[in-house]
């Protein structure tokens, strides 16, 4: 990990463990970073580290894309952050809810914790789009949201995450078949 990381290094230390139970048999334990999907807090400091190292690494990396594509409920604030810092447009993917139940297209996502579906809004056949996400654990929601823009005509250029758990990426960027890049990995 870069020094220039120092602050998102510390709030990786330094995030909880939590226990979430998808069932009253099953439990899956849960680092609860700061900058993840059910984090609390951000302080500025790692608001700005994150949104910068996030803008010069995709502009060292990605250079050549139409917008950035972020799913909720953890990377869409980065997506907007990013975006905003970049100028580019972006798409958010939303999770179901009963304002997005007649959207058209949309994919199961089931992760070790969670299930639900993710509705896609607002792509043209042949958009080439950048995906940003928080976290990359098992890499269930990437592999979906790039199975339905498959479908859809997108081109996925690759794919920015602030922090990739394991050595799963490997095999998503295998199969999926573009770049998968992060600030940090755990």
């Amino acid at each position: 990990m870069s020094a220039s990381y120092a602050r998102l290094s510390e709030s990786i230390s330094q995030a909880k463990n939590v226990r979430i139970y998808t069932n009253k048999d099953t439990a899956y334990d849960f680092k609860l970073y700061p900058f993840g999907e059910r984090g609390t807090y951000i302080a500025p400091e790692l608001i700005s580290e994150i949104t910068d190292s996030l803008a010069a690494a995709i502009t060292e990396q990605f250079p050549d894309f139409d917008y950035i594509v972020s799913p909720e409920p953890g990377g869409h604030t980065w997506g907007m952050l990013a975006a905003y810092k970049l100028m580019k447009p972006m798409n958010i993917l939303r999770l179901s809810t009963e304002l997005y139940e007649n959207y058209e297209v949309s994919v199961r996502r089931e992760t070790a914790y969670n299930e639900n579906y993710i509705y896609f809004d607002g792509f043209s056949s042949g958009d080439r789009v950048l995906l940003l996400d928080d976290v990359i654990s098992s890499g269930a929601t990437i592999r979906c949201i790039a199975g339905q823009m498959s479908v859809m005509g997108i081109e996925l250029v690759g794919v920015q995450a602030i922090l990739a758990k394991g050595e799963h990426y490997k095999q998503l960027e295998a199969d999926i078949g573009v770049p998968i890049r992060f600030l940090s990995k755990v």
